[in-house]
């Protein structure tokens, strides 16, 4: 199974502060133990090894809405 690498906006510049974002991978059989959710993880690109923030997939819909709204 190949694992989906972050990526930056194409619209970020050099040295900004900036985001990067993956497609999280769906859940395997059910197990006992916590498994992640079908979603998106963001983190920070200029502190990749600090891990990153899990969002379901209506919660990043729903954000992406919102920025993408005229208000």
């Amino acid at each position: 199974m190949i694992t989906p690498e972050f990526r930056k906006s194409s619209l970020s510049g050099a040295g900004q502060n900036c985001v990067e974002a993956k497609r999280l991978s769906a859940p395997g059989p059910p197990r006992r133990e916590q498994v992640p959710r079908p979603g998106v993880g963001v983190r920070d690109s200029q502190h990749p090894d600090e891990g990153h923030l899990s969002f379901p997939d209506p919660e990043w819909g729903a954000l992406l809405a919102s920025l993408r709204s005229p208000e």
